[in-house]
């Protein structure tokens, strides 16, 4: 049922009350039963604080795994995860409490563990930290198409020219982790990010656009007529019926680098972001058709 998110955190608030105020009792409903308070009480805080305490951080849990489901740029699981721990981790302290457990010495013994611990993993600490950094600022969701470039994974872009090319990964985000984030790359290689260099990344979301542009390049020898090459790429496009109806705009042909024996010609279009592949494929076919003719006949 839609909504029920706030259902769950409202039972989920309830059962903190409900078990506080049960504890606080605890003792005069077992001596009105006959109990010792003194022999079982810390007992029976103990499991209300377990019983209690269990169903509220598993309501809460819910409540933001029910949430992210109608949020679609929302990434649920990792902050559920990150409730838990949470919850968890005061659970504990609470059931010092119970035990009549110094608190000073265990902070102080915790303080110094978390230095030794910090300093053992401070790359994993980063990445928890950038985790939560990205899924509080949502520089992209799942589902999202991205590029990001960052120097800690150069690529090296090919020496010929070819214009100014990203040095980047381009992929969909599939997981967002607390320490990775794993893209299907565009060659379908799973790749798995750690989140202190994606947080750091340059990063491209071609999802928050409805549209994108693509260009693809061929050479022509440097005797052949450009405007003739435009004019015949241009008609076979527009006698495509279904590629010129995935255009946004009509296809820009234009001279890019010139060499000493032939110059580069990008073809450059506009569609939607859904149809990327296959406008690219088609552009490439037209493009390569027009280009190998146009050299068999010498013109």
């Amino acid at each position: 049922m839609k909504g029920t998110y706030y259902l769950y955190f409202i039972a989920g608030i309830a059962t903190i009350a409900a078990g506080t105020a049960l504890a606080l009792l605890s003792s005069s409903v077992l001596n009105a039963v006959g109990i010792s308070a003194a022999a079982y009480g810390k007992i029976a805080d103990t499991a209300v604080l377990l019983v209690f305490g269990y169903a509220a951080i598993k309501l809460l849990s819910s409540s933001i795994l029910d949430y992210g489901r109608h949020m679609p740029r929302v990434d649920e699981k990792p902050l559920a995860r990150l409730t838990s721990l949470l919850g968890y981790v005061v659970l504990f302290f609470l059931l010092l409490t119970i035990f009549g457990i110094n608190f000073t010495g265990v902070l102080i013994g915790a303080g110094f563990l978390g230095i030794v611990i910090g300093l053992a993993s401070q790359s994993t600490l980063g990445n928890l930290f950038a985790g939560i950094s990205m899924m509080a600022s949502k520089p992209f969701a799942i589902g999202d198409r991205v590029t990001f470039s960052t120097w800690q994974y150069g690529t090296v872009p090919p020496s010929y020219t070819h214009g100014i090319i990203l040095p980047g990964y381009s992929g969909i985000i599939e997981e967002m982790g607390m320490i990775y984030t794993k893209l299907k790359l565009d060659d379908g290689t799973d790749f798995f990010v750690p989140n202190g260099i994606m947080n750091q990344a340059a990063i491209i979301n071609y999802s928050i656009s409805d549209t994108i542009y693509t260009k693809f390049r061929v050479e022509l020898p440097m005797a052949a007529n450009f405007d003739e090459f435009k004019r015949r790429v241009l008609s076979k496009i527009d006698a495509h019926k279904k590629l010129k109806k995935a255009l946004q705009h009509r296809a820009l042909v234009m001279i890019t680098d010139v060499g000493l024996a032939s110059y580069g010609v990008t073809i450059g279009v506009e569609s939607k972001v859904e149809d990327e592949e296959r406008v690219k494929s088609e552009i490439a076919d037209i493009a390569l058709k027009v280009a190998k003719n146009y050299v068999k006949k010498g013109q």
